[in-house]
């Protein structure tokens, strides 16, 4: 009884407190969750970025005396779909090159906001058991969190530099690390009503200072964009998803075409202007002499757009700092699409987009370029060579070459000092799908790595790194010596016709000379006439624009015509070279014309970018199926990058015309007169000859492009896009000719396999030096006298391990079971033969004197040509080969051939005429002879074990 008292007594005690006001009831409940916003930005000013101080779509504080920035999300942000783009502004080779982006929704958890990424991947439009199912197994993807600060209204607050800065990593990936988050300084803070643009300048790893900027828009849930199905006659960029829905499975995968939203402002009208044009500004940095080259090469596509019904699709607009024209615009700003110029030393040009990832709708636009593929051919020899034999090789291919590395180009071709750090560098992707391909093992976020990165891996396909501008690198390299001649020439008439001793024309004739007027000088642009970069560099820009405008590469386009309607008048000024602008075109540029010279380059986009274009952007879908059917005509032939390392000869980067090897002589042509002028006409007073070596090794790459390009055609099958139904459709395989396939080997051999076609005399070998400084590595390493076996070995057995790759020759075998039994096919035997007695034509006959080391039988290179012929082919007979049924009667030919060697050639003469032979020729195949003696009964031994 005590105890209820007490306990009465202390509630009544209680309540009267309460009630007096000295205790609050539920102190606790009434702390708010979050600090009062006035105090929370008490010192920060807002930022207002718009004139009539329009609301923005986040609202941004920032604090000057530290850089700290604060933002309120916009109301109903927990409905709205969002998209951040990421850009290094500032402090690396690319920056200003596109590192990405994300289409992303903020959650609240009660103190805290996720980021997270819609699942875009996998959907379903089947039945309601379908979409239940989905919608439970593929989620959304939390990508980080961050507290909320304070809340303004409904709209959480959040710490804007602890989000971008604090977890820049899981926005840029690991291509960025910040060394030093204290050390942060706000470059830029804009607010609109569409987007914000936050920047940020942070010490990265190694101190060096990068600006991290961030562009964060809203896409609204419905724009009035339509997707468009992708096709695979036509070539565009795609954005995919996977349709659980559907039971077919090619129905499965839904893929649409990348595109821009543009539409007609009157419909009713057969031409009308758009409602809103796609707009590229030319930022300030890009040099003043270039600029109306870029702005004639991106208009070059209203040309396209005008037969869909849309003029002036496409608008240019200079950034200008003098007059401030366009100066507050930022190109990192996913409202501008700019064609930014890049002062790097590199030769490279790159156009990537940014694409709505459900839809295709591409959003922004940058297009990179840089300076140096125009300054000269900045590419190391050991870097080039390489690149060009790789070019076209397919995973069997690769596999062979990590069983049998010696014949690898990136092997062969690297210096002696390098080849085992290169080697166990390879091995490495030795076990990798597909034999470590490049387009199997692409990185899906960094653009502009790796030629096929931005293509998979992604849900929406971008250009990656585009090589346009290296190929002109070698061609701006050319035109300059071809340049430096043709002065030359002018000048060593001019002499002539000054000097009284070489005149030779009456009085009359010699008055008449002197009144003819003097050819003015053409205008040049950094040294090569502005004829010939200007229409380089917008032809360079039109290809990246078609890369914004969603087109792939289209490497089959350059087949288009025949050089000698190139250079025709019809041609010439009228008529683009190619098919499309979007293949790799080397330029147009023939020794010694019998007549009119074309154009240099591309002028225009051609018929296939037109029909490209119409697929992508006509208005009227109806016609979409009699657009497609068009596909088997000659101009709209189609062949992208996963083609190139395919069986179709034509579809090559850097060859031309629709007789490549028409072209590839050409280029020879060139090769050998440019060679024969270094020491007279290309080398002047005062110059280093230093310089001799490296127009010689330009020429060298010039000759290896046009090898590459032609043995390519062993074992070809031309491939077609045309469906059944199609007008005039083609099957879609269709072997080449024997007739051009043996062309192409003849023309292998001449310009690869013979002393003379590598042009090397000693006059100009004495003089190939090297100019060494300090603080270029790669001069202090290299020895001053060329390495003239190494760079013949290189260059031949290079060639040679491309004509007898296991792959190429599978292919020959094939190609014999498809073509009819009555037609005339390249045969494997017929290859081996033609090879063996190109390689070893001095063994035809005895020798028909006696010779001497300093006049040998076989010459030093032959020699070296022969040893890498059987130890190929000896090579090529191991066991180790046989992966598939068509290498078994590759390796038994191969024995056979290396019988025939010995037996008819090397004994033969040995035996008749070694006498007669110089100690090296005789060593040399006495070598051989045992070579193959050991190899053959080794194998004969493994047999019977």
């Amino acid at each position: 009884m005590f105890q209820d008292q007490r306990k009465g007594w202390l509630i009544a005690c209680i309540v009267l407190v309460v009630m007096l006001g000295v205790i609050p009831l539920q102190a606790q409940d009434d702390k708010p969750d979050f600090p009062a916003l006035d105090d929370v930005i008490k010192d920060y000013e807002q930022v207002i970025s718009t004139a009539d101080n329009k609301e923005s779509l986040f609202t941004v504080w920032v604090r000057e005396k530290d850089d700290q920035v604060l933002a309120a999300l916009p109301r109903g942000y927990d409905k709205k779909r969002f998209f951040i783009a990421m850009t290094v502004a500032s402090g690396e080779t690319y920056a200003g090159l596109q590192a990405g982006d994300m289409y992303v929704y903020w959650k609240r958890y009660d103190k805290r906001l996720a980021l997270i990424e819609p699942n875009v991947l996998v959907r379903s439009t089947g039945d309601q058991e379908s979409k239940d199912s989905v919608e439970r197994l593929y989620t959304d993807r939390v990508i980080l969190d961050v507290p909320i600060v304070a809340m303004k209204g409904s709209q959480p607050v959040i710490d804007m530099d602890a989000l971008l800065i604090g977890q820049a990593s899981k926005f840029f990936g690991s291509s960025v690390r910040i060394s030093n988050t204290h050390l942060m300084s706000v470059k830029k803070a804009k607010a609109f009503p569409n987007n914000i643009e936050l920047a940020f300048e942070v010490p990265t790893l190694g101190g060096r200072l990068q600006t991290l900027h961030y562009s964060i828009s809203e896409i609204p849930k419905s724009t009035g964009y339509k997707p468009r199905q992708a096709d695979t006659r036509v070539g565009y960029f795609t954005t995919y998803y996977n349709d659980f829905g559907k039971l077919d499975q090619d129905q499965t995968r839904i893929r649409y075409i990348n595109r821009w939203m543009l539409e007609k402002a009157d419909k009713s009208l057969n031409l009308s202007p758009p409602k809103e044009p796609i707009i590229f500004y030319i930022e300030h940095t890009t040099p003043i002499r270039y600029r109306r080259w870029i702005r004639e090469g991106i208009l070059y596509w209203n040309k396209a757009f005008e037969k869909v019904g849309i003029s002036d699709a496409i608008e240019v607009y200079y950034q200008d700092s003098k007059s401030g024209a366009h100066m507050e615009k930022d190109p990192e700003d996913v409202r501008y699409n700019f064609v930014r110029w890049l002062s790097n030393n590199k030769g490279t040009a790159i156009g990537p987009s940014r694409v709505h990832p459900e839809t295709g709708q591409i959003l922004d636009a940058d297009i990179i370029l840089t300076d140096g593929w125009i300054r000269h051919f900045w590419t190391n020899f050991h870097e080039i060579m390489p690149e060009m034999m790789m070019d076209g090789m397919a995973p069997e291919t690769l596999a062979w070459l990590a069983e049998n590395p010696r014949w690898d180009p990136r092997v062969c071709f690297a210096p002696v000092a390098q080849r085992a750090l290169i080697q166990e560098q390879l091995a490495q992707h030795k076990h990798d799908p597909y034999s470590g391909h490049p387009a199997a093992r692409v990185n899906s976020e960094l653009i502009g790595d790796d030629e096929f990165d931005g293509l998979s891996g992604r849900t929406s396909q971008l250009n990656g790194m585009c090589c346009l501008a290296q190929g002109m690198a070698m061609d701006v390299g050319m035109a300059r010596m071809m340049h430096i001649l043709s002065e030359t020439d002018e000048e060593d008439k001019d002499d002539a016709a000054e000097d009284p001793n070489e005149a030779t024309e009456d009085d009359d004739e010699a008055e008449v000379k002197e009144s003819k007027p003097k050819k003015e000088p053409e205008p040049e642009i950094d040294g090569v006439p502005e004829s010939f970069i200007g229409p380089l560099v917008a032809e360079l820009v039109c290809h990246e624009v078609g890369h914004t405008l969603g087109l792939r590469h289209n490497f089959k386009a350059s087949a288009a015509y025949s050089l000698d309607e190139i250079n025709s008048d019809d041609f010439k000024g009228n008529k683009p070279l190619a098919s499309s602008v979007m293949d790799y075109l080397p330029v147009n540029m023939p020794v010694e014309p019998n007549g009119t010279v074309g154009d240099y380059t591309m002028i225009s986009v051609g018929p296939y970018d037109l029909w490209a274009i119409e697929y992508g952007y006509t208005d009227n879908e109806r016609d979409l199926d009699k657009i497609l059917a068009r596909v088997a005509e000659p101009e709209l032939n189609y062949g992208t990058d996963e083609d190139t390392y395919g069986p179709d000869p034509l579809v090559r980067r850097y060859d031309f015309s629709s007789n490549p090897q028409e072209y590839a002589q050409q280029q020879m042509d060139l090769v050998k007169y440019n060679r024969d002028r270094i020491i007279d006409k290309l080398i002047k007073d005062g110059d280093s000859w230093a310089k001799s070596r490296r127009y010689y090794d330009m020429t060298l790459s010039l000759q290896l492009r046009a090898l590459s390009t032609m043995v390519n055609w062993l074992g070809g099958v031309h491939v077609y896009r045309d469906k059944k139904g199609d007008k005039d459709g083609r099957l879609p395989l269709e072997v080449v000719s024997a007739e051009k396939q043996r062309a192409a080997l003849l023309f292998v051999m001449d310009n690869c396999f013979r002393d003379e076609a590598f042009g090397l005399t000693p006059e100009l070998l004495k003089r190939m030096s090297v100019d060494k400084w300090w603080d270029d590595q790669s001069s202090v390493m290299t020895n001053p006298a060329y390495p003239i076996h190494d760079r013949v070995m290189q260059i031949q057995a290079s060639a040679l391990s491309a004509i007898m790759f296991p792959s190429t020759l599978r292919q020959i075998y094939d190609n014999e079971y498809i073509t009819d039994v009555n037609e005339d096919t390249l045969t494997l035997p017929e290859l081996l033969d033609t090879v063996t007695k190109e390689v070893w034509s001095e063994l035809e006959q005895d020798p028909p004197q006696s010779y001497t080391a300093r006049d040998p039988f076989i010459s030093s290179l032959r020699r070296n040509l022969q040893q890498t012929h059987v130890e190929l082919l000896i090579d090529l007979s191991q066991a180790s080969i046989f992966r598939t049924a068509a290498y078994k009667p590759v390796g038994d030919l191969v024995k056979e051939q290396l019988r025939l060697i010995k037996a008819n050639r090397v004994d033969r003469v040995l035996n008749a005429a070694s006498n007669q032979l110089d100690p090296y020729s005789r060593a040399h195949l006495s070598d051989v002879s045992r070579l193959i003696d050991k190899t053959l009964n080794a194998q004969f031994v493994e047999r019977q074990l």
